[in-house]
């Protein structure tokens, strides 16, 4: 298993990379009429596509939606928001009638961005699962940095307030990049994913599931893929977090189970806290989104 050192050299190599590439953003208003994206609100809300390129030059999409009018003298707190596996997410423009710039980013492969490229083979959870440098998470994390980058780069934001929100997934990319970048004031991870992989290699629910199958179609190679997953494990990461994190988990919760979450949230050496369900599987759930709220504007505002 590589050491703290080796996982840590490796991100510096790629954050290195990364900063190589020029992020060229096409920023361009839209007026999206689909309510799954809009909630209706878009009287209040100016809404941008921004396709941007990001690590090894791949080209990725998000959502930019700030609050109509001048902003703030420093500029707008802003929350980049982050998707489950499936890629998909609404736009948060409810965040945004609170006065938040958001980003809704979709990493390599997911939602908007599989208009500019698609996995070609296998799972994003088992891709190239045997190589550090190919793996599919090391892009996406980098996807989310550059995020960040965006964020940085807007004269209506205030770079010093800039949160990370997600839930299963994107749990797991708010943890990481929370780790990955110092930019990051406040963090967001509701039942969150790509965590203690040593544990998750034997659950048996989806999507963990293409995990197992994968190690246990190639027994030989278990060894070199946890050795990879050490690498992009929110375990091997959480140290590195310095802002304000919020977690969430669930007891009976076999899709995300919190035994791969608790060792992640008590290695996160900054300010934090976690919310623990008792009767509710993995899901999505207002009263955790209300804490979320609250949580951004405690350390955001």
């Amino acid at each position: 298993m590589p050491t703290r050192e080796e996982i840590r050299g490796f991100w510096e190599e790629t954050r290195a990379a990364l900063a190589g590439v020029d992020m060229a953003a096409q920023v361009e208003a839209v007026e999206p009429t689909d309510p799954f994206m809009t909630e209706g609100r878009q009287k209040t809300t100016t809404i941008y596509q921004v396709i941007m390129s990001s690590f090894e030059g791949r080209r990725i999409r998000a959502w930019y939606a700030v609050p109509n009018g001048l902003p703030p003298a420093h500029g707008w707190p802003a929350i980049m928001t982050v998707p489950g596996y499936a890629g998909v997410q609404p736009l948060a423009t409810f965040l945004v009638q609170y006065g938040y710039a958001t980003l809704t980013l979709s990493p390599r492969g997911q939602g908007e961005s599989r208009h500019e490229w698609e996995i070609e083979h296998s799972t994003k959870l088992t891709y190239n699962v045997v190589d550090r440098d190919r793996y599919y998470y090391r892009g996406a994390y980098m996807d989310c940095v550059r995020g960040v980058d965006f964020l940085c780069s807007r004269p209506d934001v205030d770079a010093s307030r800039i949160g990370v929100w997600g839930y299963s997934q994107g749990g797991g990319l708010s943890l990481a990049t929370a780790a990955l970048d110092r930019r990051i004031a406040a963090a967001v991870a509701g039942v969150p994913w790509l965590c203690s992989f040593p544990i998750a290699v034997d659950i048996t629910t989806p999507p963990y599931v293409e995990l197992r199958d994968y190690v246990a179609a190639h027994p030989d190679q278990r060894d070199r893929v946890l050795d990879t997953l050490a690498y992009f494990d929110q375990a091997s990461l959480a140290e590195d977090i310095t802002c304000p994190t919020l977690m969430g988990g669930t007891l009976p919760d076999e899709v995300h189970p919190l035994r791969t979450i608790m060792p992640v949230f008590e290695r996160v050496r900054a300010q934090k806290s976690i919310v623990v369900y008792p009767d509710q599987e993995h899901a999505w759930r207002m009263d955790f989104n209300n804490h979320a709220k609250a949580w951004m504007d405690r350390y955001l505002r």
